[in-house]
């Protein structure tokens, strides 16, 4: 199996991308991370994976989608109102399991990366943003650190280089079987990449927490965020 990771950001300067091959002898051999990433590299990367883990919102809560379609409400005092047109199901699920809470696609600054995330999935006929189709998953690497255990915060930007060699030592040591070279600490979208990539492999393998199924409507078009339940393997 290949996996491809990809940090999506609304430009591709700050896009990166991570390929790791899981190798029949039990090796997980990640290439070298590409940066930057426009349209033209992460189609001819996804042509390369047999899946694909995407950290960028794949759909619009519900609520904001009908909204915008056509503005009915006529008060603004309803906290669970406003928090339904801010946060998708998986959002406040995410939330409800590690405490952390994804920016809000659609109040927030992860808009724009989700609108080309939208683009990349219609040029490649996903219509299910659940992951139910077996091959393209929404990941969140912040909520796959802590879900394995370890630091989730204070690991991006260039003054928090050292956490991000202590968060690669780790994670070393607990997938001896990875081979990765240290120059994806350089950057933090190149790390989040990596960590998309280890987490594409525990969807793949039926290794995450899937969606509620009284809810596969709404969320096969607000998309789900695929925490790991174990390490990949």
């Amino acid at each position: 199996m290949i996996t491809l990771g990809i940090d999506l950001s609304s430009q591709p300067k700050d896009t990166a991308a991570c390929l790791i091959e899981w190798r029949d002898d039990g090796r997980a051999v990640a290439r070298d991370a590409v940066t930057p990433c426009d349209d033209g590299t992460l189609d001819a990367l996804i042509l390369q994976a047999d899946a694909i883990g995407i950290d960028a919102p794949l759909g619009w809560p519900e609520t904001f989608v009908q909204a915008v379609g056509e503005w009915t409400a006529t008060t603004w005092d309803d906290p669970e109102f406003q928090k339904n047109l801010r946060l998708r199901l998986t959002d406040r699920y995410v939330h409800e399991k590690t405490r952390l809470t994804p920016l809000s696609v659609s109040t927030d600054r992860i808009a724009l990366p989700g609108m080309r995330a939208m683009a990349l999935l219609a040029r490649h006929g996903v219509t299910d943003r659940s992951g139910g189709e077996g091959r393209f998953f929404e990941v969140y690497p912040a909520g796959s650190l802590k879900q394995w255990g370890l630091p989730c915060r204070s690991y991006k930007g260039a003054d928090h280089l050292p956490a991000r060699h202590a968060l690669l030592a780790t994670l070393r040591r607990q997938l001896p079987s990875l081979r990765v070279n240290d120059s994806y600490v350089e950057n933090d979208h190149a790390f989040d990449a990596l960590l998309a990539s280890l987490t594409t492999r525990a969807a793949a393998m039926g290794k995450t927490f899937g969606p509620p199924s009284g809810r596969l409507s709404t969320i096969r078009r607000e998309g789900w965020i695929h925490l790991p339940v174990a390490w990949p393997e």
